[in-house]
């Protein structure tokens, strides 16, 4: 039997968006063995099956196939599996996460999940750099290849084979908000035609790359209290938040936590990129400082301390004022982290319609991040940015 008003009600519950499972970090990382239930906010009536929606759709080859290349370009044309169906109720939180079909429904809700985020700093929809010739990006869910990588139309997700044990990224939502981050970068800004011999905007995209894949992992509320619990507040312990693109407990390709300058780098562009995400992580955490001091969480002198340079005797003071405080409002942590967490990511948003990727060098992104900024933000990214050498002192 039907009553009055299920109709209205079942319009309203399907705007509310769809139901998946993500892995905030590979479920081989020690307290990311479940995933986390998400709401995208694409409906469930714009969502097909693969999944598959207006922009986005995910393919699963049947046989092994070539990575795409310079002269290899999607819509992949061979034999396929059958596409991951949604459960009776149109969602997607149906499927088991030992199943071949979860690695396709995975990743495009790790898609979907980093799509959700960047358009609301932005304040408009993502238009692919790719949207005229191909009107949708491609998931490859798996190819049998020790890499990811995303490219013209596409998104392709091999798996990482350390000491014999291979892991698909398509679970690894680090590696995956990495490539849509240079998605993301090429849609806002276009695609370089003919950069000058000194543009640094493929070690921008590196850097810009990374960030998405760190302020995105901070959406996950439970990525953030079990950060938190783990810490005990000190986000300057060795943890998850600062490391990218997970291959094993124990190897990680890149650390948010350096003290790489710019006169210390080469030409190659992954090591170039370190100044700019260190500056990046150092202004999250020094905002985040600044939170807790307002919030009464933490002693003014917390925010003397140069987080780069903090003798053995200072970190231990540090770790007990922020355990201390953080038994008693661990509430105000998380307030004081997606504080800070938000501030940065419109700050880059904001940079990205100025920048011309044909003479982008970092000093001019670093500076429009700045102007992006306002308050204690501009503040701290300038300094940070000035410290790292991307900048000279003002």
């Amino acid at each position: 039997m039907r009553l009055p008003g299920d109709d209205a009600l079942g319009s309203a519950n399907a705007r509310l968006g769809t139901r998946f499972w993500i892995y905030p970090q590979p479920p081989f990382i020690p307290g990311y063995e479940q995933p986390d239930r998400v709401w995208l906010s694409i409906p469930r009536d714009e969502i097909g099956e693969g999944p598959s929606d207006l922009t986005v759709y995910v393919v699963d080859p049947l046989v092994d196939k070539q990575p795409y290349g310079f002269n290899q370009f999607p819509p992949f044309d061979g034999a396929k599996r059958l596409p991951a169906m949604p459960g009776p109720d149109r969602h997607f939180d149906n499927l088991s996460p030992n199943s071949r079909a979860f690695l396709s429904v995975h990743a495009y809700a790790c898609v979907r999940f980093v799509l959700d985020i960047w358009q609301s700093y932005l304040g408009h929809p993502i238009r692919w750099f790719f949207a005229q010739t191909f009107p949708r990006l491609e998931i490859i869910a798996f190819v049998n290849w020790d890499n990811a990588h995303a490219g013209y139309g596409f998104l392709e997700l091999g798996c990482s084979d350390v000491e014999g044990i291979r892991r698909p990224y398509a679970l690894n939502f680090d590696t995956i908000a990495h490539e849509i981050g240079h998605i993301i970068l090429l849609s806002e800004t276009g695609i370089p035609t003919a950069p000058l011999r000194d543009s640094d905007f493929f070690a921008f995209s590196e850097a810009f790359s990374d960030v998405v894949s760190l302020i995105s992992f901070l959406q996950f509320d439970s990525a953030i209290d079990r950060l938190l619990r783990r810490t005990r507040g000190n986000l300057l312990l060795y943890n998850e938040l600062n490391r990218f693109a997970e291959t094993s407990p124990e190897t990680q390709i890149r650390l948010a936590t350096n003290f790489r300058r710019m006169s210390e780098t080469t030409r190659e562009v992954h090591d170039r990129a370190l100044p700019f995400i260190g500056a990046i992580f150092d202004t999250i955490v020094e905002l985040y400082h600044r939170e807790l001091v307002e919030r009464d969480c933490a002693d003014t002198r917390l925010l003397d301390f140069d987080i780069r340079d903090l003798e053995q005797d200072e970190f231990d003071r540090f770790r007990q004022m922020t355990a201390a405080a953080f038994q008693v409002k661990p509430m105000f942590f998380r307030l004081a982290l997606t504080a800070a967490r938000d501030a940065v990511g419109q700050a880059l948003a904001g940079a990205l319609p100025t920048l011309d990727p044909d003479t982008l060098r970092l000093d001019q992104a670093a500076n429009a991040v700045i102007s992006a900024a306002s308050g204690a933000t501009a503040e701290l990214l300038e300094a940070n940015f000035a410290w790292r050498e991307i900048i000279s002192q003002r």
